[in-house]
This record gives structure tokens, C-alpha cells and sequence, in this order.
């Protein structure tokens, strides 16, 4: 029991800062490498659970995966998109001159 609520707690975690950051359309606040070792993290417990046959870290690891890699790769996209942006801004302002 102790396990499944650790899991749903954990688990719900990541959902109100992916919510907050597609709702914002920034991620700029959020670390990369908190996201990334969290989703490195949660991948390991995964397989963790898989070799154990445990049910609460399979499940809630899962859905923690998905909730964490969606924010990762929102993150990533926006960030690049960024950088890009102020890439082709630099440029611009270069070329005028």
C-alpha cells in the first residue's frame, strides 16, 4: 500500500509543471539536467520493477516516463526553437548594419 501511494505521489509530481508549461508555452525556469536525471531515474526504477515483477514500480514509473518525457522533450523543442530565434536575430541585426 505504502508503495502505491509513494507511486501516485511521485507520479502526480510532474503533471502541474507539464500542465503549467503547456498552459504557458514557457519552459525557460525548468532545469534540463533535473529532467533529465529524473527521466534517467524513473527509467531505471522501470526496469527495476520489470525484473522484480513489482506492479506499483512498474505502473507508477510508467506514467512518470511518459509525464516526464513529454515536459523533456517540450523542454527540448522550445529550447532549441530559442536559440534559434535569437540566432536569427543576431543575424538580422548583423546583416542591417
Amino acid at each position: 500500500m505504502i508503495g502505491y501511494l509513494a507511486g501516485t505521489l511521485t507520479t502526480l509530481a510532474f503533471a502541474p509543471q507539464l500542465f503549467k508549461a503547456l498552459k504557458t508555452k514557457s519552459t525557460k525556469d525548468i532545469s534540463l539536467l533535473m529532467l533529465l536525471c529524473s527521466t534517467t531515474g524513473m527509467t531505471l526504477w522501470l526496469y527495476h520493477g520489470l525484473l522484480i515483477k513489482d506492479i506499483a514500480l512498474i505502473s507508477a514509473n510508467s506514467i512518470s516516463i511518459a509525464l516526464s518525457s513529454t515536459l523533456l522533450m517540450y523542454k527540448l523543442k522550445k529550447d532549441y526553437l530559442e536559440l534559434n530565434k535569437d540566432s536569427a536575430l543576431t543575424n538580422d541585426t548583423t546583416i542591417r548594419m
